[in-house]
């Protein structure tokens, strides 16, 4: 009996053992299942992760090239409007300057007479640099075409304006207008300079 117990605990210990080890591989094989799950799912969702970072940054590159395009384009205008201002205030000096000088005025001054009916009532205003040595000489001017001129002091800018009294119509030949009026036909062909 004493064998029998002996090989009954024997026998006991070995299936024990066995069942141990069985039990152990198949925690051992769910531990697998469960890591290559965690790992899998770890993937994906890395992956996952990853597009949508790349989705954002493609997103914020798109955004940052419009914003670089909207800065370019506010630049290059900016800069338009810059030349376009420097050309203008050059142009209005050297406009200004022959507008002061007494001989030009009275060939302007003459061509508009030219043109114009005899008998009207003028007022006319000339700058301050050329109203006192040409007073005499516009009044005469209108005068031998037929007209009578009314100087009137006080224009601030070079060159001279005038109207028939009573009327609206003023014929002005200042600096001012003749930039603008230079201006209006530059800038197109300006442009087209800049976007060459």
């Amino acid at each position: 009996m004493g064998t029998d117990v002996a090989s009954f605990a024997k026998q006991l210990r070995e299936d024990g053992i066995e069942a141990a080890k069985e039990e152990a591989a198949k925690i051992l094989a769910d531990a697998r299942k469960e890591a290559e799950k965690i790992v899998n799912s770890a993937k994906s969702e890395a992956a996952k992760v990853e597009k949508e970072a790349q989705t954002r940054i493609s997103q914020n590159q798109s955004s940052s090239e419009s914003e670089m395009r909207m800065v370019a384009r506010d630049i290059i205008i900016g800069l338009k409007k810059k030349i376009e201002e420097i050309g203008t205030t050059l142009l209005k000096d050297k406009v200004a300057e022959s507008l002061n000088d007494k001989e030009i005025i009275k060939v302007a001054i003459t061509e508009l007479m030219k043109n114009q009916q005899s008998g009207k009532n003028w007022e006319v205003s000339l700058s301050e640099k050329v109203a006192k040595p040409l007073a005499d000489v516009v009044v005469a001017s209108f005068r031998d075409n037929g007209a009578v001129a009314k100087l009137v002091t006080g224009l601030k800018k070079a060159g001279f304006e005038a109207h028939i009294t009573g009327e609206n119509e003023v014929f002005e030949v200042t600096d001012e207008s003749i930039t603008e009026s230079f201006r209006k036909l530059l800038s197109p062909e300006l442009k087209k300079l800049l976007e060459a």
